[in-house]
């Protein structure tokens, strides 16, 4: 059962990317990110009301969830939706996956001892950095559009704003724990609601009916409630089965998935470049997630 759940959640998140590209090809980017949340938000008040689960929360404490729900929703999904306009779902999947390197840099910063510097683990970055780099370059166009290289930053972003709210979620949520899993979710999911919807109206384009076909409105709900519903649930008990670090794991299979998806539905095969930025990626990942063995004392020998 532990594979099929570590298996489950990798091809959710993979395929995330494969139906926001479905999803931008008609629909303005924003009311794309707001079908998201919508879809994942309606699911749980779903769950929620037949398990019958208190979703209260203290009103000195609701700015945690708010908090959470900008750099793990808000802001993470429009940067989604916006770049998905200009690369392909695979390449969208490989900076997804670029998010354990930035976590590591944004817990030794905030949460302080958390990850141990080493001059290995800085290594590790900076390899990971070049492979990104690797990706982005070849996107640079000195004469005409430079869309696709807008697009790179904005997945890049995301990754960034995932990082943070895994560093965030550690320090609010379970070492300074005061809020129910269902209360944090829920709010998380209404605060991003509110706000997504509000911005969607006044800066985006609402879609028509017939942008609305039956491929788009299914990658909407699928998006919703698989790739970030059921996904999140997922999450939850591989990390009871596995614990958090070897659940974390299921990053290195994300891109994997994304590239394959990306390649049935398009044909499309990566390039050198994307080849060896994920190799480089993998190995600052390997680098960075290796435990630190810490020396042993050295005991004074007696007589």
């Amino acid at each position: 059962m532990t594979y099929f759940y570590f298996f489950a959640l990798a091809i959710a998140w993979g395929s995330a990317f494969l139906a926001a590209k479905n999803i931008v090809a008609g629909v303005d980017p924003l009311y794309g990110a707001l079908s998201r949340v919508f879809f994942g938000f309606l699911f749980f008040v779903i769950l929620f009301a037949l398990r019958r689960k208190s979703i209260k929360v203290p009103a000195k404490e609701i700015w945690k969830p708010w908090l959470l729900s900008s750099v793990l929703i808000i802001f993470p999904f429009f940067l989604m939706f916006w770049g998905q306009q200009f690369v392909s779902s695979g390449v969208g999947g490989i900076f997804n996956g670029t998010a354990p390197i930035w976590t590591f840099i944004a817990g030794a910063v905030i949460l302080k001892g958390e990850d141990s510097f080493t001059w290995t683990r800085a290594a590790g970055v900076l390899i990971g950095v070049a492979g990104i780099l690797c990706i982005m370059l070849p996107t640079v166009h000195f004469q005409g559009s430079m869309a696709e290289f807008y697009g790179c930053l904005a997945l890049l972003g995301m990754a960034v704003c995932y990082a943070l709210g895994n560093v965030f979620t550690k320090y609010i949520m379970v070492d300074h724990s005061t809020i129910s899993t269902e209360g944090n979710i829920f709010h998380q999911y209404f605060f991003a609601f509110i706000v997504m919807a509000a911005v969607s109206l006044v800066f985006g384009t609402m879609p028509s009916k017939e942008m609305l076909d039956t491929k788009t409105v299914l990658s909407m709900i699928y998006g919703g409630v698989v790739s970030s519903a059921v996904a999140f649930l997922l999450l939850l008990a591989l990390i009871k089965r596995l614990g958090a670090l070897r659940a974390a794991s299921v990053t290195y299979v994300v891109p994997i998935v994304a590239l394959v998806l990306d390649f049935i539905d398009t044909g499309r095969v990566p390039g050198l470049n994307e080849f060896a930025g994920i190799i480089l990626i993998f190995v600052s990942l390997f680098i960075i997630q290796k435990p630190v063995v810490s020396p042993r004392p050295v005991r004074e020998r007696a007589g």
